[in-house]
């Protein structure tokens, strides 16, 4: 019975102990605060002519109608690494440079390919006009550090040819 008293206080005490809560206090990293912050802070053009862009990923997905979609296919580890390394830079006053960077593909090749580019009002659309080629491209994504367009061709009679490629700074 002299023992009935200490377990009974160390009962409470547990009980007591148990019913206290920490409040927990989530710390936010400082650089994904400022990354975000940034990123809010720009405007989709301001995104788009931040730094150079180059190619991260491209993807080739055909659809037949009526038929079961095919798996994209990874186009990037068989480009040729002169395209690979090609920046594209796009300008405040709406010119487009494709440069070369190191490698070209072949020496009489330029360096830099001149051209136009235009956001759509509601950043779903990116037209780029180059010599002899336009293309309108579908904006599935912009960030400070992405972007991602896709590009449907097709022809008459023939499948849908989806392009999905994948940038960043």
């Amino acid at each position: 019975m002299k023992k009935l008293p200490i377990f009974l206080s160390m009962v409470a005490a547990t009980l007591v102990l148990a019913s206290c809560e920490k409040e927990i206090e989530e710390i936010k990293d400082p650089a994904q605060e400022v990354a975000a912050a940034a990123t809010a802070a720009k405007s989709q053009p301001e995104l788009l002519t931040a730094s150079p862009w180059h190619l991260t990923s491209l993807t080739l997905a055909t659809a037949t109608p009526g038929a079961t979609a095919a798996p994209a296919v990874d186009l990037l580890p068989r480009m040729k690494p002169a395209q690979r390394d090609n920046q594209h830079v796009f300008k405040a006053d709406g010119s487009f440079v494709l440069d070369e960077a190191a490698v070209k593909p072949f020496p009489e090749a330029p360096q830099q390919i001149a051209g136009s580019w235009k956001l759509s009002a509601g950043g779903d659309s990116l037209t780029i006009a180059q010599p002899n080629v336009t293309r309108h491209f579908a904006v599935e994504e912009l960030t400070a550090t992405t972007l991602r367009v896709k590009l449907i061709q097709q022809a008459e009679g023939a499948p849908a040819t989806t392009f999905t490629s994948v940038f960043s700074h």
